[in-house]
């Protein structure tokens, strides 16, 4: 390994080439993402018919109900490169994997009770209609992601066989192919979930092990976060066992939430310097 340098003949381009491939690391193993992020209640929009007796007109909240994803235990990796003229204490990483897949969940009451007990209820009439909606599953659908990552890190020490290092960053909350697969969701219509793509901060703090000049062991913690995504779910119209059959389905409309994203990403990893 070596910093960038003039080399009698080369161009420079050729020293380009020669640096990076001679200060290239890659690391490799599993990566676990512990989702802790909170979420505003859900926000009912829209709803019609009987929706509109049970959640009442125009926009309103559900108490004790939220939204989040699943933890996920994922093959990941890292690219790194150091940057020339700093002797190695300076480098930009690049977060890789595969497309990962996470469950889109509803928490609080939204996954232990049925968010439309009764319709007409409260008016005092003593005529409350129990309109027969089924509780949800927790897991109402899935997503894909697969987020660039990129940090600059610094390590203090690298002449000596470990290695600890501090990074910043930055993160590409982009999700794709989403997918709503709860029964209740999908009786009568799928929906469609929207979620907004927001980038995030990132910081991390790791450690190498050196096993050989080339090859080391290494571990890593990785706050993500300092991002709010909006989640909509469009076009719910749902079954309700004891009206639908004299009313129809249930026109429910629009739901939404907006998640405060934060996460840790730990990762174990075996690593080369090339």
């Amino acid at each position: 390994m070596r910093d960038l340098e003039a080399t009698g003949g080369d161009t420079l381009i050729g020293d380009a080439i020669s640096f990076v491939g001679n200060n290239l690391y890659l690391r490799f193993g599993a990566g676990y993402l512990d989702y802790y992020g909170t979420s505003s209640e859900l926000k009912v929009q829209d709803a019609q018919g009987l929706a509109a007796q049970a959640f009442g007109p125009g926009e309103s909240s559900l108490d004790g109900t939220g939204t989040s994803l699943n933890d996920k235990l994922f093959p990941s990796g890292t690219l790194g490169l150091y940057i020339p003229w700093t002797n190695h204490h300076l480098a930009t990483e690049v977060t890789i994997s595969a497309p990962i897949k996470l469950d889109f969940q509803v928490d609080g009451a939204a996954a232990t009770s049925s968010l439309a007990p009764d319709a007409l209820g409260g008016n005092g009439a003593g005529n409350a209609i129990d309109p027969g909606v089924p509780t949800l599953n927790r897991n109402i659908g899935q997503l894909k992601t697969f987020p660039p990552n990129i940090s600059f890190v610094y390590r203090p020490f690298v002449h000596t066989r470990i290695q600890p290092y501090i990074g910043v960053g930055a993160m590409y909350l982009y999700t794709y192919d989403t997918d709503i697969n709860e029964p209740l969701l999908n009786s009568q219509n799928e929906p469609t979930l929207y979620l907004s793509k927001p980038w995030a901060c990132t910081g991390k703090l790791g450690v190498d092990i050196n096993i050989t000049e080339k090859f080391f062991v290494g571990a890593e913690a990785q706050y993500l976060g300092c991002a709010e995504v909006k989640a909509k779910l469009n076009d719910i119209s749902i079954r309700a066992d004891n009206v639908s059959g004299a009313f129809g389905p249930v026109d429910v409309g629009t739901v939404s939430s907006t998640n405060s994203f934060e996460a840790v990403l730990y990762q174990l990893s075996m690593g080369v310097r090339f």
